[in-house]
């Protein structure tokens, strides 16, 4: 298990003289993302997460980010069909008992795989999956009305679940930005576009991106397996809680050919809670 208290990188964020709207770009084949000139990359410590204090605990209303055990049975995270059959109800299972929600729904799924042939490579850009609008607006379109329409007006949280599903993570892990450190004033709303692997069809998306502030705290958990997962909050409808977690994906300053490349899977879902 790494020692080291602070991991020097670079994270991707939205230059301080930018203006317009950032854009990033999946082609939805084997490239890499595509961005815009408003990003670049940027000195940042990272600090390792399980080296603070004991008395320092990270969870989803504080900081936004929250790490639990998690050892699912396993399945063919390939097989899309089959981690929506087998594995959605184990993540959604874990939610409600990390949480304490009343309902939780797993309604899509990223695995993503830093080789050649993947159509989804680790996210190098700061970012948060969605904006206090289309937080809510995601949720109408892939939830069913009989749950809108049973937790209208209570607290509804859109929560991810990431982990490994190749060993331990070598690359590219997930740097997460405490909440209590986020200044609002430095976000940036950004355009993402996705090509549909099997048409034509271009799905088009809204999402948080960030300048960097020298307050932001970063932090990481190195060498995680998969036997972990971070549960990583997109959105809230209850302000008084951190209502989300900017995150990226960011080379460790020791990584290399060496190592195996990252593989894993984020599982999004809403959390809806009787209060």
């Amino acid at each position: 298990m790494s020692t080291n208290t602070v991991e020097k990188t670079t994270l991707h964020f939205i230059k301080a003289s930018a203006t317009g709207t950032p854009v990033i770009n999946y082609s939805g084949f084997d490239e890499q993302q595509e961005y815009s000139a408003h990003y670049g990359f940027e000195e940042t410590e990272v600090i390792n997460a399980r080296a603070v204090s004991t008395e320092t605990v990270f969870n989803l209303d504080n900081a936004g980010f929250q790490l639990t055990n998690f050892e699912p049975n396993e399945v063919d995270f390939l097989e899309s069909e089959t981690v929506k059959a087998d594995y959605y109800p184990q993540v959604e299972a874990l939610i409600k008992a990390q949480t304490g929600a009343a309902h939780v729904v797993a309604f899509d799924h990223t695995v993503r795989r830093g080789i050649k042939a993947s159509n989804r490579h680790p996210a190098y850009h700061v970012h948060n999956d969605y904006t206090h609008q289309t937080g809510p607006i995601r949720a109408q379109t892939v939830l069913d009305d009989a749950i809108l329409k049973r937790f209208a007006g209570k607290r509804m949280v859109q929560i991810n679940l990431w982990r490994s599903i190749d060993g331990v993570i070598e690359k590219d892990p997930l740097a997460f930005l405490d909440f209590s450190t986020l200044d609002s004033n430095d976000l940036v709303k950004a355009n993402i576009s996705f090509n549909d692997m099997h048409s034509t069809q271009k799905h088009q998306g809204e999402i948080f991106a960030l300048k960097k502030n020298k307050h932001q705290k970063w932090y990481y958990y190195p060498e995680m397996d998969g036997s972990e997962a971070v549960l990583i909050k997109g959105f809230d409808s209850e302000p008084s809680s951190a209502r989300f977690a900017m995150h990226t994906a960011f080379p460790l300053a020791n990584q290399g050919e060496h190592n195996k490349p990252r593989q894993s899977i984020e599982t999004r879902t809403y959390a809806f809670f009787d209060v």
